[in-house]
């Protein structure tokens, strides 16, 4: 009796009759709101199949070091996901068929230029040790493309070697790829975004080895 009575006084009067047009017009509203965004969500999809247009970095020249495989490439593919234009820097041959990169790249040229996203993927060798090589593959990218909007510093090695029989050699050749390979990365791209003005984004990679013992982990 008491539910009754409560009910009844609910939907009686103005108040009464404002609720009952709010419960019936709220299932259509949200039909109304669901179909809406289905529709957005379709015309995306139809746009571009990977990426929503608030991500989009078409035309945006990125530089990843370490981007002929591993974290490196995962990062560079990405990028092309996105509509970037990347230019991949390792130390390795040109990567060749079979290869990871080169799966990407047959991805590139069979699916996501077809979908009008503007990607693109170049490659270059060059050894992040090498100050000078590297400041002319950075400044040839910059002086082709006429700019370069950021940089992605994946490039890094790792030796499973007991700590005892580490060698000067062997920690100037990893501190030299991780550390100061890195840094004179980004020094490159720094330099030719101030040279042209271009405001942009350095991503350096870091790895959870630096502050715990990472045993069995190998990065060639």
């Amino acid at each position: 009796m008491t539910s009754l009575i409560c009910k009844t006084a609910l939907t009686a009067g103005p108040r009464g009759a404002a609720l009952q047009l709010a419960r019936r017009s709220l299932p259509i509203a949200l039909t109304r709101s669901f179909q809406q965004t289905q529709a957005r969500q379709n015309h995306s999809s139809s746009a571009s199949p990977h990426l929503l247009p608030e991500f989009s970095l078409k035309d945006r020249v990125i530089v990843v070091s370490g981007g002929a495989r591993g974290v490196g490439l995962t990062q560079a593919e990405a990028l092309l996901e996105a509509g970037a234009v990347v230019h991949a820097l390792d130390r390795l041959p040109a990567p060749g068929a079979g290869s990871e990169f080169a799966r990407v790249a047959d991805r590139v040229t069979s699916e996501l230029q077809k979908s009008g996203n503007g990607a693109r993927l170049r490659y270059h060798r060059v050894d992040v040790r090498d100050q000078a090589a590297l400041g002319e593959v950075v400044g040839g990218i910059a002086e082709a493309e006429g700019r370069i909007d950021g940089l992605i510093a994946a490039a890094g090695i790792q030796q499973e070697t007991p700590a005892l029989e580490y060698t000067a050699e062997d920690a100037d050749r990893m501190l030299g790829v991780n550390v100061t390979g890195v840094f004179m990365t980004a020094q490159a791209v720094a330099r030719e975004m101030i040279k042209r003005k271009q405001k942009g984004s350095l991503v350096l990679i870091g790895s959870m080895s630096g502050t715990v013992a990472n045993r069995g982990l190998i990065c060639p």
